[in-house]
């Protein structure tokens, strides 16, 4: 392996769960979709563990899960999102670390991260340790080995955490060319001064420790980098793998490793097609003879450092003056805004610090009364995270740290003071100082992490921090002229998202209407169990009434209330909670919800201009599809009237119109939903409504297609001699070309893709006279070309 290649990919999204509930609540910034962490898998995750190589006919020839060939962080706080929202993704991508140990002698493609992704120079010595810490447990209880690498979030590098790493078994990492500050040989010699990124990034350096551990690091071609992020390195697949294989030293007789280090974000959602790039490259590159492509710790098994490096501390590899990104006003920013003033920045950062550094010293006192080794049960807590905190981890966890006989509550006051330095760490979180102003998701998110810290600590400690945090938040001056203040930008953006456990069960009362699971109990936060004694629904009103438990299985806390729920329309709404009456009491309330409000009785009372921006978007998906129900009602009331006024010539009122173009699109979504058993049938209503200058709804339409042909895909795998569910396929394809929907192929194709193993079985026993199997062949090289699929 005299010259070798190798691409890392950071994939990484910054938690963006609320810390009361634990699930991400829809985001209006990304509409339609609900949230970024779904838009994101969509154009990048997903995509990459099936990235596309066509032919020159534009059909899809391979597909690579690209995760198997580079190396790759894929942070905790992203993998945990995608093991509960994306388990197939998710699935994949550990998948691809498992193929890559066979590829790679051993070494897998995945490297870890430090646990949330905070600067590390900015944090404690503990919290480093349990940053570190955590990252290699949670990296080893999902890949299911120990991590040779870790990252450190945006490069942020300083000994102290080189040092804990190391400590930790961490053999490198990967650091940008500027971050290299002196190299000489192993064993003596001059030192050389390559600041300013002048250094030889071909090699892996080896950095000794005041402790006498040492680290290898590994300085990425910075030049291929940039314009792989924010060049057009990614418009051409062959380009992207010349540009590597064409950065070696003529000539040169050592070995030699070319390497880039990248947002994965870069590859499908930063660049449209940007996984169909890279895919092309890796296939270009392994089909050379003189070039190698591998990973970081195959590398440096075969070629250990043969030079040493000091690496200065306090760089980064996103800001041009070392970390000030995340603490002043530096002039580093997304670009978007570029006259806006970061001098928000400061006060954020003091506030956080402030928090932090008030508690750490009380909260420690706390744990040392309650567990045997304070520094044991918080580096072992994340296990209770990784199990989203199950009570038979909650159990195990107590028994191997509390003390002898300590009380019920003092083991949810260990809970709490637990989930409280989580949070802690989690307010740090960079995202939080990276964009351009406090108002932005990041800034507000780690405030919200500061607030629920805050509140952990008046329940566990005593201690009301927010007054301080507040104050200092008023020095804080955002760009936006809405929010005079930091500290406005908290009341308006912080403050609602707040819930505690009488709010979150009379939540549940409301999802439950609607047969949905609240979000707290969905994220596995929160035990939440209904008993709905009473429900109704009469004159266009649903009511419901009962007793629901709640319990933050995080920090122990668990209440009982009586919860009811009422709902006439998004305008009429009205749920409320109160302490548990008993039975007497549920049906004395309910005897009265005939005639009267439900919740007058109720201690804590919520209408309409109460719900959250999440409960609004269930509420509102679970209702939508009445909304086609309702029109079609009406249409069929007044379709005769409409009849007569057309042959008559008496003009119709345009709303008759929009009625009809309603009914059209129901009448297709009924054909389109069977398969399109008689195209031939679909193909003539579509040329009436043509003809009579109709417009049904080409997306619900395009939805509905789609999901029909993947439904058949499944179909045909699941019957692998039926060529029935393959002829549906080509069938519903032609009916919908006919309005030129909008396909959504992407699942379909990879199952396809799937099932082109059986195809030379099938051609063979068509040779033989098998017309079940010669009809099976042609319908699947019909279908795979209506997919652009190539079938050989």
């Amino acid at each position: 392996m005299r010259r070798a290649v190798c691409i890392h990919g950071h994939f990484y999204q910054p938690p963006r769960e609320n810390p009361w509930t634990g699930e991400v609540e829809v985001q209006r910034s990304v509409a339609p979709d609900h949230d970024w962490n779904e838009r994101v898998a969509a154009e990048c995750y997903g995509p990459n563990t099936a990235a596309r190589i066509l032919d020159p006919e534009g059909l899809i020839e391979e597909v690579v899960n690209t995760y198997s060939r580079i190396s790759f962080t894929a942070a905790p706080t992203l993998l945990a999102w995608l093991e509960q929202h994306r388990p197939a993704v998710y699935r994949a991508i550990l998948d691809a670390d498992r193929e890559s140990r066979v590829r790679y002698a051993g070494h897998g493609s995945a490297i870890a991260c430090c646990y949330n992704h905070l600067i590390m120079p900015f944090a404690t010595r503990e919290e480093k340790r349990i940053q570190v810490a955590w990252g290699v447990r949670d990296f080893a209880a999902r890949f299911g080995r120990e991590p040779e690498g870790m990252w450190l979030p945006e490069t942020a590098v300083d000994i102290e955490s080189l040092d804990l790493m190391a400590e930790a078994g961490i053999r490198f990492t990967v650091l940008a060319p500027h971050q290299a500050g002196r190299v000489r040989a192993i064993g003596g010699g001059a030192w050389t001064d390559v600041s300013g990124g002048r250094v030889d990034t071909t090699s892996p350096y080896l950095c000794r420790l005041p402790s006498g551990r040492s680290i290898a690091v590994f300085f990425y071609d910075g030049a291929i980098a940039r314009d792989v992020a924010f060049g057009d390195l990614l418009a051409d697949g062959r380009r992207f793998a010349e540009r590597l294989t064409g950065a070696f030293s003529p000539g040169e007789e050592r070995p030699e490793l070319v390497h880039i280090a990248t947002d994965g974000e870069t590859y499908g959602h930063h660049r449209k097609f940007g996984e169909m790039a890279l895919a092309y490259c890796l296939r270009a590159v392994e089909a050379r003879q003189d070039v190698r492509l591998t990973v970081y710790g195959e590398y440096l098994d075969a070629h250990p450092p043969t030079h040493e490096a000091a690496v200065p501390e306090g760089t980064s590899w996103s800001c041009l003056h070392g970390l000030e990104r995340w603490r002043g006003e530096c002039g580093c920013r997304s670009g978007t805004h570029p006259d806006w003033s970061q001098a928000w920045r400061e006060p954020l950062r003091e506030a956080v610090v402030m928090v932090r550094d008030a508690l750490a010293p009380r909260s420690a006192e706390a744990l040392a009364a309650l567990v045997r080794d304070p520094g044991a049960a918080h580096e072992d807590a994340v296990g209770l995270v990784l199990s989203r905190w199950s009570d038979e981890a909650a159990a195990a966890f107590f028994a191997r740290h509390a003390r002898a006989g300590i009380a019920p509550e003092e083991q949810r006051r260990l809970l709490s003071l637990l989930e409280m330095e989580r949070q802690m760490m989690l307010m740090q979180t960079s995202c939080g100082w990276f964009f351009d102003d406090i108002t932005e998701p990041g800034s507000v998110q780690v405030m919200r992490h500061a607030s629920r810290t805050m509140d952990l600590a008046r329940q566990a400690l005593g201690l009301d921090l927010e007054p301080a945090f507040i104050a200092i938040l008023r020095r804080a001056q955002p760009n936006d002229p809405a929010y005079p203040t930091g500290a406005d930008a908290y009341e308006t953006f912080v403050r609602p998202a707040a819930a505690d456990l009488a709010r979150i069960g009379a939540g549940a009362a409301l999802y439950a209407l609607f047969d949905l699971e609240h979000p707290a109990a969905a994220s596995g936060m929160y035990a939440v169990r209904g008993d709905w004694q009473y429900r109704s629904e009469t004159d266009g009103r649903r009511s419901l009434l009962g007793t629901v438990r709640v319990r933050c299985r995080a920090t122990g806390e668990e209440a009982l209330f009586d919860a009811t729920a009422s709902f006439a329309g998004m305008d009429r709404v009205a749920f409320g909670i109160r302490e548990s009456h008993g039975e007497e009491g549920l049906r004395a309330v309910w005897e009265t919800m005939v005639d009267a409000d439900p919740t007058g009785t109720f201690s804590r009372v919520y209408t309409a201009a109460d719900l959250s921006d999440e409960e609004r978007w269930a509420i509102a998906r679970a209702l939508a599809p009445s909304i086609g129900s309702a029109v079609c009602a009406v249409y069929r009331d007044v379709a005769a009237l409409i009849g007569v006024l057309e042959d008559l010539r008496i003009p119709v009122p345009g709303s008759a119109a929009l009625l009809g173009e309603h009914a059209d699109t129901v009448r297709l979504l009924s054909m389109l939903d069977r398969g399109c058993p008689d195209p031939d049938r679909f193909l003539a209503l579509a040329g009436e409504i043509r003809a009579e200058g109709g417009r049904p709804d080409p997306v619900a339409l395009g939805e509905a297609a789609s999901r029909r042909i993947e439904g058949s895909l499944r179909e045909a795998a699941a019957r692998p001699e039926d060529p029935e569910p393959l002829e549906e396929i080509v069938r519903v394809f032609r009916c919908a070309k006919v309005f030129a929907l909008p396909l959504t192929l992407w699942e379909s194709q990879n199952l396809c893709i799937a099932m082109r193993g059986r195809y030379a079985g099938m051609q063979e026993q068509a040779g033989r006279g098998d017309r079940n199997a010669e009809r099976w062949a042609e319908a699947f090289r019909r279908a795979a070309a209506c997919l652009g699929v190539r079938v050989t």
